[in-house]
C-alpha cells in the first residue's frame, strides 16, 4: 500500500513539473525571466539601398508578437520612400523540432500597415513641350508578408521576410523586404 501511494505521488509531482517545462517554453503565456523584446537592424535595405530600417518587437505568447520598422534614407533617391513606418503583427507556426521548443521563432506570417512619404515625378505633353511636376506624397496602407526568424541560444536573433503592401490614398503599392539581424532581451 505504501509503495503504490508513494509512487502514485511521485507520478503526479513528475507530471506536474512536466507540465509546468512545457507551460513556460511553449504555452500561451510566457514567464517574466525570459526576454522578449527585440532590436534588430535590416542589413538588407541598410547595405543594399543606403536605407537603415531599425525594428523593435515585442514577443506576446509563444507563436505571436507585435513591432514596428521605422526607416529613413541615408542618401536622397537612393529608396522609394523618403520616410517609411510599418507597425506589424506576425504569427508564428511550424519550423523543425528545434524552432518549436522557442518561442516566437520559425515561419512566420506577417499582417502590416503603412505609413510612408515619397516623391511623385509625372512627366506629361502639353501639345508643345513636356513639362514634369514633382510633388511630395503622404502614403499609407496595409500589406502582407511572410518570413522566417531563427534565435540562438545565446538570444541573437536572424530573420529574412519578403511582402508587399497596398497604398490605398495613391493606388499604388510599398514593398516589404528584409534580412534583419538583432538581439533579444
Amino acid at each position: 500500500m505504501k509503495k503504490n501511494a508513494l509512487l502514485i505521488i511521485a507520478l503526479f509531482v513528475s507530471l506536474s513539473m512536466f507540465s509546468q517545462k512545457t507551460y513556460r517554453a511553449m504555452g500561451w503565456k510566457l514567464s517574466k525571466d525570459i526576454p522578449q523584446n527585440e532590436l534588430k537592424m535590416n542589413l538588407g535595405t541598410t547595405v543594399l539601398a543606403l536605407f537603415p530600417e531599425v525594428s523593435y518587437e515585442r514577443v506576446l505568447n509563444a507563436d505571436l508578437s507585435v513591432g514596428a520598422s521605422l526607416g529613413v534614407p541615408l542618401r536622397e533617391d537612393s529608396y522609394f520612400s523618403n520616410f517609411l513606418f510599418i507597425p506589424y503583427v506576425r504569427w508564428f507556426f511550424g519550423g523543425n523540432s528545434e524552432n518549436l521548443r522557442k518561442y516566437g521563432a520559425g515561419f512566420f506570417i506577417e499582417a502590416n500597415g503603412g505609413i510612408f512619404n515619397y516623391d511623385r515625378n509625372e512627366m506629361y505633353y502639353d501639345g508643345k513641350t513636356v513639362i514634369g511636376n514633382e510633388e511630395n506624397v503622404m502614403g499609407a496602407g496595409l500589406g502582407l508578408a511572410i518570413g522566417w526568424k531563427h534565435v540562438s541560444q545565446n538570444n541573437w536573433v536572424g530573420e529574412i521576410y519578403t511582402g508587399l503592401g497596398r497604398d490605398f490614398i495613391n493606388d499604388g503599392a510599398y514593398p516589404r523586404l528584409g534580412i534583419a539581424i538583432g538581439k533579444r532581451f
